[in-house]
């Protein structure tokens, strides 16, 4: 997608009543956070969470693990999906054309150092991406309650990486539809049922999940979240 037919689709939702210039200029950046930040962030329920869980024939509380880690249960914040851009799969999808000019955004190194502390610093960047080139801004991103990389939007049904970050900041119940299909499609229903954690890691999140703990992240969550239930 390139930069004027963002401004189609802005406009067609009635956030963009700008020229269709192809430049993504303040107003259009304007339009494309305003649209994303609008909502309506309806929560998921038990009942959403337990449907998904006998689509994907597992425990509920697995699926509320992996909702309790990824994003820390926060799915929103400031009325816009929590997201992470990832610098080094920008790089990667744009052929790393930017890592000498805009470092900020874009490495050939996974760089923890940057991560913004802050959604408002990650907005900025992943905006500032999408000025670059919309698709790979777009799919340089995780989103939501369940993390799901922008780069997964086919395998979600979204016809392009634009369309899968505004669903994304729709509703909870769009972004967990996004994780069963992401789970289904990425053959990773065996190790959930199985709760194996190592396997499900480093599917989900890469070989680097270690580095992070995230399996056992994961099983602690999904203890509690048992005994909880």
């Amino acid at each position: 997608m390139d930069h004027a037919t963002l401004q189609r689709r802005l406009a067609a939702l009635g956030y963009y009543a700008g020229a269709i210039d192809g430049k993504f200029g303040p107003i259009s950046k304007a339009a494309t956070l305003k649209c994303l930040t609008d909502g309506p962030d309806y929560p998921i329920t038990s009942h959403d969470i337990e449907q998904a869980a006998a689509s994907l024939n597992v425990d509920p509380a697995a699926i509320w693990a992996v909702y309790d880690v990824e994003a820390a249960g926060d799915a929103f914040i400031g009325g816009r999906s929590t997201i992470l851009f990832e610098p080094h799969r920008f790089s990667r999808s744009t052929g790393h054309r930017y890592d000498a000019s805009h470092p900020r955004l874009s490495s050939r190194a996974w760089n923890r150092k940057l991560y913004p502390a802050s959604q408002q610093g990650r907005w900025d960047q992943l905006l500032d991406a999408v000025a670059l080139d919309v698709d790979a801004g777009f799919m340089s991103a995780s989103y939501g309650a369940f993390q799901v990389l922008g780069e997964n939007f086919a395998i979600c049904d979204a016809p392009d990486p634009w369309s899968f970050a505004w669903r994304q900041s729709r509703t909870e119940g769009d972004q967990l539809d996004a994780f069963v299909r992401f789970i289904d499609g990425r053959g990773l229903k065996g190790a959930l049922q199985r709760r194996d954690w190592a396997a499900f890691a480093k599917g989900y999140n890469g070989t680097a999940y270690r580095q992070n703990k995230y399996d056992e992240r994961l099983a602690s969550a999904y203890a509690r979240r048992r005994v909880a239930a």
